[in-house]
Parts: structure tokens; C-alpha cells; sequence
């Protein structure tokens, strides 16, 4: 929560100031009172010795705030998913596909090593299944591939113990 509030005070901040330079310099250029150069920024009826940039600024300003506003809700809404060590087995096992699922409790099974080969008579899917389903496991660090003759050991990089899981490092 610490990261969101921190993410939020820096928009916050950033929109404060913004606003401020703005005023600042339209009450700086005209001479006129905050409170009339503010109006007429907001009803787009910028006075006539206004220069075109506050304006485009204030447009700008506007846009950064929504793409902001859109950015913080992507946040919010959908955090990264991560494995943290010590996260219960069946946390864990929530993050995987089906297949994958059945290839690291085959794994589990038998120590966690096994050729590819035996892997995918035991868990009844094709040899190409079993290979695209074991290299998106081992671009996510789960699994090491290590060449065996022509096929390959598959090595588990997770223990479990106790109900638990944690990745090898």
C-alpha cells in the first residue's frame, strides 16, 4: 500500500504545481486577478494578450491528469501477480494452467527431476505439449531444462514443504 500512496502523492503534487505555474504566469503575462484569468482558462475564452502556450498548457495539464488518473487505476485495479516464498501450495498452484499444473505435481511426484520424455507418457499430453508447456515454465524461473541425450531433465526450481512453497534461487 506504501507504493500506492507514495505514486498517488507524486501525481497529487505534480497537478498542484502545474496549476499553480499556470496561474502564475497568465496573472504574470495580463495583469488581470487570479480568480479572472482562471475563468477564462476554464471557459476556454482566454483574453486576447494571453500567449498561445497557456492555453496549450493548460490543455496539456489536462491531458496528463487523465492519462495520470487512467495510469493510477491501472495500479489499483490490476497489480503485478507475484510468487512470494512461503506462499501456500495452493495459492501457488492458482497461478498455473492446467497443464502446468499436472507437469509440476508430476515433478513433485518424483523428487523434482524427471526426463521429458517419461513426463509426458505419465501425464498422458503429446511431446510437443509437454515442451511448449515446460519452456513457458522455465521462462518463469519454475523449471530448469538441461539437455539429456535427445531429450531433456527437467529439474523443478520450487520445494515444498509443510503445506508450502518456496523458489529455489
Amino acid at each position: 500500500m506504501k507504493k500506492i500512496e507514495v505514486f498517488l502523492l507524486i501525481l497529487l503534487s505534480s497537478v498542484i504545481g502545474l496549476i499553480a505555474l499556470m496561474i502564475a504566469l497568465a496573472v504574470a503575462l495580463t495583469g488581470q486577478s487570479p480568480v479572472k484569468v482562471i475563468y477564462e482558462i476554464l471557459t476556454f475564452k482566454g483574453p486576447n494578450d494571453v500567449p498561445f502556450f497557456v492555453p496549450i498548457s493548460f490543455m496539456l495539464f489536462f491531458l496528463t491528469t487523465i492519462a495520470g488518473s487512467v495510469g493510477a487505476a491501472y495500479y489499483l485495479i490490476l497489480p503485478e501477480i507475484t510468487v512470494k516464498s512461503n506462499a501456500n501450495k495452493d495459492s501457488f498452484f492458482n497461478f498455473l494452467l492446467p497443464d502446468e499444473k499436472a507437469i509440476v505435481e508430476v515433478l513433485l511426484k518424483h523428487g523434482g527431476a524427471m526426463l521429458q520424455k517419461d513426463i509426458s507418457r505419465e501425464t498422458g499430453l503429446t511431446r510437443v505439449k509437454v515442451h511448449r508447456v515446460i519452456a513457458r515454465l522455465a521462462e518463469r524461473g519454475l523449471v530448469s531444462v538441461e539437455r539429456a541425450g535427445n531429450t531433456n531433465m527437467v529439474r523443478l526450481n520450487i520445494t515444498t514443504t509443510y503445506g508450502s512453497t518456496e523458489i529455489k534461487k
